[in-house]
């Protein structure tokens, strides 16, 4: 029994082995790791197929008591593997004294609604504190992705988990 389990092992062992990294000598006599090679190939046409475009704004939306809201940039990533992606990006500064929570409402792009679906904004921002709050709008297939050549709007939406009588919307505007 101890000599079929040690054979198990040993047959077992090699096949392991077999799956190790591969390489390739090529009539020249140097050795080629061809994972390397590959890995960089891959990382250059995902660098050449990334393209961005960035809008610098700096379009200061609200600044009051409770809070301080600033459009800084809209972001444009065209990808050919995770497909494209638009970013706008606020710096949001909490002056009360409890947390508030910043999200995006009423997406539109071009005087048309953007669906939920391709919309991701969600930021908590601690007392006296700021924050980057960044609209994410991805691409998904069997959605219409906007193109971004007339306008954006949006409503940003402020509120409080600690006290539910505190919420403000704040309306954004930029013209392309």
């Amino acid at each position: 029994m101890k000599k079929f389990i040690l054979l198990t092992a040993f047959i077992f062992s090699l096949g392991l082995a077999a799956c190790g990294d591969t390489t390739e000598e090529n009539l020249g006599g140097e050795v080629k790791d061809n994972t390397e090679s590959t890995e960089n190939d891959a990382t250059k046409e995902t660098e050449e197929a990334a393209t961005n475009d960035e809008k610098e704004l700096n379009q200061l939306i609200v600044d009051n008591d409770n809070i301080k809201a600033t459009l800084v940039k809209i972001v444009k990533k065209n990808d050919d593997v995770w497909g494209n992606t638009v970013e706008v990006v606020f710096d949001v500064t909490n002056k009360r004294k409890d947390s508030i929570e910043v999200q995006a409402n009423s997406v539109s792009v071009d005087d048309m609604m953007v669906d939920e679906t391709l919309l991701s904004m969600s930021q908590e921002v601690a007392p006296g504190k700021s924050a980057k709050a960044t609209l994410t709008i991805s691409e998904f297939e069997g959605y219409d992705f906007p193109a971004f050549e007339k306008n954006f709007e949006m409503t940003l939406h402020v509120f409080s988990w600690d006290d539910y009588d505190y919420t403000e919307d704040h309306p954004v505007k930029v013209e392309f």
